[in-house]
């Protein structure tokens, strides 16, 4: 079985009650809109790595994200493995910098977060994590092969 574990942060303008948007460029299943985000490196913390994501698609620093969630996808790969996909979800309203709008991933943008929700060209496991960042569940294990989803 191979495991990839990976993370989002939700960035959070508490002021202007708004949240940092991805709009990601054409990526294996992550295309949309989404949050900044990316895969654990090996010998990295996941709250080290959502800091370090978060500066490299954003150019922000963030300061104590705080865990909300994991999001698990089960799936036969391209190999034949079984795979999980595991991802950590963070958020946090502390930050700081100068945001770098069009990156390699995508364009940035700040949006009223209950705005975002109702945005048609979402990623396509977007409106499962909102369920997480909006407090309804701390996990979902979802069997894609299956398309079964369990919620916690």
């Amino acid at each position: 079985m191979k495991i990839v574990l990976m993370n989002m942060v939700k960035i959070y303008d508490e002021k202007n009650n708004k949240v940092l948007v991805l709009d990601k460029k054409k990526k294996y299943g992550w295309e949309g809109l989404t949050f900044p985000g990316g895969k654990v490196e090996k010998n990295e913390s996941f709250e080290n790595s959502v800091i370090r994501e978060a500066k490299e698609e954003t150019n922000l620093e963030i300061k104590n994200p705080k865990f909300v969630g994991i999001i698990t996808w089960a799936f036969t790969n391209d190999k034949g493995e079984f795979q999980k996909d595991v991802g950590l979800l963070y958020q946090t309203n502390d930050f700081s910098g100068k945001l770098i709008e069009n990156n390699r991933e995508g364009k940035l943008f700040w949006k009223d977060y209950e705005e975002f929700k109702k945005m048609e060209k979402m990623s396509d496991s977007m409106p499962e994590i909102l369920k997480i960042y909006d407090g309804k569940y701390r996990e979902i294990y979802w069997d894609v092969d299956k398309d079964r989803k369990d919620y916690y």
